[in-house]
């Protein structure tokens, strides 16, 4: 149907999975292998390994890798600690560092790094996540804590607190976030369709 706005559903996040699965297989797998084999947070080295390489495969735009890495390490036992739990106030942490002075927030790159660690307990921030969630709660309002899009970055907890009001009020919540970014992704790259002139909620 030309110019529908794809609203969420269980059977689109279902078919976005399986695309996505096709499409990044290999790198998805590669990512798996390396946080899987240094799952820990303590160790410099591992730490540049993991977020050099996240920033490439994910185009997170990080540009003082080895200063946020050794943020990072610093505080590896924190991080991991809180990991562990699912807490959503360590992208916080890991997203706040002090370069030369200067206070840099690195929220998108902290949202995928936790999610590598922890799939299924921490929501992925993007671009595509900002626009389509902003699409979505224009159209009809989902969370009460979303007020602007500049909220939906604001805090760790703020932007968890969204996406499980997302998940709750388009019945996703048999989804992990892992599977949701997935649909987020795909469909969050344009989020009104090209052919689509109205909302086509079915």
């Amino acid at each position: 149907m030309p110019g529908v706005f794809l609203l969420p559903n269980p059977e689109r996040v279902q078919d976005a999975c399986t695309e996505f699965d096709g499409k990044y297989q290999v790198l998805e797998g590669a990512l798996e292998v390396l946080f899987n084999h240094f799952p820990q947070n303590t160790d410099p080295r591992h730490v540049l390994l993991k977020v050099v390489t996240l920033n490439r495969l994910y185009a997170a735009g990080v540009l003082a890798v080895e200063a946020l890495a050794s943020h990072i390490s610093e505080v590896g036992g924190e991080i991991d600690s809180a990991l562990a739990n699912g807490e959503p106030s360590i992208i916080d942490r890991i997203a706040q560092v002090d370069i030369q002075g200067k206070k840099l927030k690195f929220f998108s790159f902290a949202t995928k790094y936790c999610n590598r660690h922890q799939p299924c307990s921490y929501p992925v921030y993007d671009s595509r996540v900002d626009r389509y969630l902003w699409s979505l709660q224009r159209h009809r309002k989902f969370s009460d804590d979303f007020e602007r899009r500049s909220v939906l970055c604001k805090d760790g907890e703020t932007f968890f607190k969204i996406m499980l009001d997302f998940r709750k009020f388009y019945d996703l919540e048999a989804f992990s976030f892992k599977q949701i970014d997935k649909f987020l992704w795909l469909r969050g790259e344009s989020p009104v369709d090209p052919l689509a002139q109205k909302i086509h909620v079915a």
